[in-house]
Order: C-alpha cells, then structure tokens, then sequence
C-alpha cells in the first residue's frame, strides 16, 4: 500500500470515527441537556432523586423535565420509554399529551384575538355562537372570561366515553353546541368557581368562528409557531399513534398499556395538544418574557398581562387568571396548571419574579409530576428535596406476583401497621389495581382481586360491574349476572349497571 492509499485509508477511519462521535452526541442530545452552573446542580440532585422515585414505583414508562431559566433551557432530561412494547426511548421528539395543560393555549389563542380588535372578555358566548343553548335562560349571561376562569356554571362534563368513539374534523367542536343543550347551569354566571372542560370545548367553536379557521389551525399559526413550537400538534389519526408519539399507560401489577388513548377533536381546546419537550421549555420561556419568544411577540404585553392577572379566587384560597392559576410554592408566586388524563400526567410552573419555567410530562398515570415539579423547585432554590410516601400497592402488586393473592394480602395487611417505613396503605388502591387490569382484559388476576375488595367495600357499583365484566369473559355468566344484579341493588339508578345487565340478558 502506497503512501496516497495509507493516507486516503486513515481519512476513512478518522471520518467513521467522527461520524461515530457525532452519532453518539446526537442520541444523548435527544435525551438530556444540562447547561450553566445551575443546570449542573439541578442535574446533581435531581436526576438521582427522580431515579429513586421511580424505581420505588416501578415505572418504566416515559417521563420529561424542562427547566429554563431567562431565556435558555438549563435541564431537560427524559427518562424510560416512550414505548415500551418497542422498546423506543422517551426522548426530545418524543409528543406527550398534555391533557389539561392545553387549556392555556385556548386561551392564549382568545388573548390573543381580544388583541386583533375581534372580540371582548365581557362579550357573551351567544353573541358569537347565537345557537348555543342550554335549560333556562341564565346561560345567555355567559361570557368568555367566565369560560376562561371557570366560572360559568357550565357542568364539568357533557358528554360521556368520547374516547371510545373519538371524532376528528371540524365538526367535531361542533358536536360539543348538541351535547350541552339539555343540561342545565350549575349556578348564575360568574357567582361561583367550578372546573369544567365541556366550558372550555366551546370556546373551541368560539375560536373557530371568530378566526374564519379551524381551532387547530388558529392556534398552531397565532400560538404555537410564532412560540417556536413547531413540533407540537393537535393533529391524530383515529386508528393508530404516529411515529414518536408517547403510547398511554397505566399500573396495575406492572406497566400496561391503557386503552383507549384519550384523543377526540371534540376535546382539542379542553385537553388535546401533544406537545414536545423542548417546546413546551419554549412556551415556559415566552411567559418569562412577557409574551415574546426569540424575538417574536407572541401576545403584547399589555395583554400578556390579562393572560396571567387574576380574576377570580379559587375554593382553595388561591386565585385564577385567563385559565392559568395563581398559586405560590416556596413563599414565592407561581403560575401553574396540571393535566391528567387516563395513561399521562402533565404539569407545569413558571416563577415570574424568578424568570424561571419547569414542566414535567408522563406517559403513565400514578407518575408523581406533582412530587417531581415540586423537588424540582426545592433544589433551584436551595431547599432540600422533601421526603415523599409511595403507595403501598407496588409492593402489594410485586409479592402478588411472585406469591400469589394470600402472602400480597398478608403483606397488606402487615403495612397497615407498620409506619416505620416509606409506604401507605389506602384499600382503594386495591380497587384501582383491579380497574387496571380489567382495562388491560387480565381476567382472571381481574376477578381475584376484585372479588377481595368487595370484602372490603360491598356497596362500590364500580367494583361490582368490573368484576361482573371478569366473570363474563371468564365464561361464567351466572356470577356476571349477579354481580350486575349488586350494582342495581345498590343503586337502582346505575345506567351502567342496567346497561351490562340487558347486553347479558340479550346474548
């Protein structure tokens, strides 16, 4: 080999190398970003607590935290999988739903036409969306600031299983104007503080008729792009889950899948953006600023500012803004909301005074983001992380397991008494054990488990019914038959109840 080839042979090498080098960065670039002194002692602390945390609850599942501080992102780390049956790596293109953490985008899309000239807070809903009606005349005094800051009387929820049949394309909202009609107004609008998603949902025809575009559309060009967040969305086909897209789960003896993922266009402004890490550090960062990202001005200051002023107070004391609540933790101000829906978690922070943002986002439910969040504030602010309790049911489910019913029991039992150690004992977690698997078709460790608890608690329709739905598929029709027979006489009025009972009774 001549000179020339030697040469030419040791280029090759060198560049595999780099591009092995470069490869590797690139996946750990996916997956942690530390940066500055703080960053360095939050990744100290942190990571090594979140670690502990999730091993005592045995979850495998995907977890993110972003933490910016001014205008940088200082720590973002993902953890587990983002799908466990293919084994993919939660990561910084990993989309999470956000769940209830959507709602500050509605309603920063709102802010934001009141800006373009299109519309007032005080102007009522009907002006707007003059079919809308519902029992008694009282909800014609419903404007979008009682949407916004829940006060409209609106009842929490309208509708029922629209995850079993989600609706996709603009008419989906529009479906929302039908399901409210025959309800009735909790209370007169703006006299009371009651959460309700199917009050938000509206604002999603409000938004859509306002603009001339769709919800998602209005949103993603006036809200989300000009954030930075351009890969996040509230776009998904009915039946499958997109390339990095967190799957759902949930725990009942281990890590499974929850179904059915909870996606309907009918729930877009109450709970449906699927959002990335690092663009919701973006979202942090533009409160931060007072409505500007990277130069680019999201909503101006003046009305940035009704965005996150408070309007009215909560039961607990603290007060709520445009959909944001107003809240403290460490003696300092925080704006914040939390997102929970079957199978995912999400939460979010921003300290104003202290220029400072931190989301968490899970896959699984029972992920403790409220711990997490709050560790996380602890160690920026030099406090140290405080000791947390696990439930009991990961030990429970653990030696069940291993054991079988009897020792998990005895087990159970033993914790009850002891308060030496890190674990509580609740018995509805026993129930929610066997929700779990019934969800996830596990019959049999299904009806065990549910047969002890209606030991426990025999007036639980809920208990009942599942463990009805075991003994039938289990193809015992005379215990499934009983078993819904116990919910109507517990509650004569158990639609559900009445429900499985004449399916039964019709096979």
């Amino acid at each position: 080999m001549n000179s020339k080839h030697i040469i030419g042979f040791f280029s090759i090498i060198v560049f595999l190398l780099s591009c092995s080098k470069d490869s590797k960065t690139e996946t750990k670039s996916q997956t942690t970003l530390v940066k500055t002194e703080l960053g360095n002692h939050i990744d100290s602390l942190l990571t090594p607590y979140v670690n502990k945390l999730r091993t005592l609850t045995d979850n495998t599942t995907g977890l993110a935290i972003g933490i910016t501080k001014g205008d940088d992102i200082i720590y973002a780390k993902t953890f587990g999988f983002a799908n466990i049956e293919t084994q993919e790596e939660a990561s910084f293109k990993t989309r999470f739903h956000i769940a209830s953490v959507s709602k500050p985008f509605t309603a920063a899309a709102i802010v934001k036409l009141v800006q373009q000239g299109k519309l007032k807070l005080s102007d009522s809903i009907v002006k707007y969306i003059p079919e809308f009606t519902m029992k008694s005349d009282a909800y014609k005094n419903i404007t979008i600031q009682h949407i916004l800051n829940h006060t409209s009387g609106i009842p929490r929820h309208v509708s029922a299983d629209d995850w079993l049949s989600p609706k996709v394309g603009i008419n989906a909202l529009e479906e929302n104007l039908e399901n409210v009609k025959n309800f009735e107004l909790d209370f007169e609008p703006g006299t009371q503080f009651s959460y309700s998603n199917s009050a938000f949902d509206i604002l999603g025809v409000l938004i859509t008729r306002v603009s001339g575009m769709s919800f998602s559309e209005y949103v993603s060009k006036h809200i989300l792009e000009p954030t930075g967040m351009t890969e996040s969305t509230y776009n998904k086909p009915i039946d499958s889950l997109p390339k990095h897209w967190a799957k759902s789960y949930s725990y009942g003896l281990t890590n499974q899948e929850w179904q059915p993922y909870p996606h309907t266009d009918k729930y877009l402004p109450s709970s449906g953006l699927q959002a990335t890490l690092l663009d919701m550090c973006k979202w942090g960062i533009m409160h931060v600023n007072n409505g500007t990202y990277n130069g680019q001005e999201v909503l101006d200051k003046a009305h940035f500012n009704k965005f996150v002023e408070p309007t009215y107070d909560t039961p607990w004391g603290d007060k709520i803004g445009l959909s944001w609540f107003l809240q403290s933790y460490l003696d300092r101000p925080i704006i914040m909301h939390t997102g929970a829906d079957t199978g995912f978690e999400s939460i979010m922070y921003i300290f104003p005074d202290d220029n400072i943002s931190i989301v968490v986002m899970a896959n699984r439910d029972f992920a403790r983001t409220g711990r997490i969040i709050n560790a996380a504030s602890e160690v920026i602010f030099n406090e140290k992380p405080k000791d947390y309790k696990v439930s009991a049911r990961y030990k429970f489910s653990e030696t069940y397991k291993s054991q079988g019913l009897d020792k998990a029991l005895l087990l159970w039992n033993e914790m009850k008494t002891d308060t030496t150690d890190i674990y509580y004992v609740n018995d509805e977690d026993i129930l929610t054990v066997g929700a779990i698997l019934e969800n996830g078709k596990h019959w049999k460790d299904t009806k065990e488990i549910l047969s002890y608890y209606t030991t426990i608690d025999d007036t639980s329709t809920y208990a009942w019914r599942l463990l009805g739905n075991a003994h039938l598929n289990l193809q015992d029709t005379i215990n499934a038959k009983k078993c819904y027979e116990k919910t109507l006489e517990i509650n004569p009025n158990y639609e559900k109840g009445k429900d499985a009972l004449m399916r039964l009774n019709n096979e």
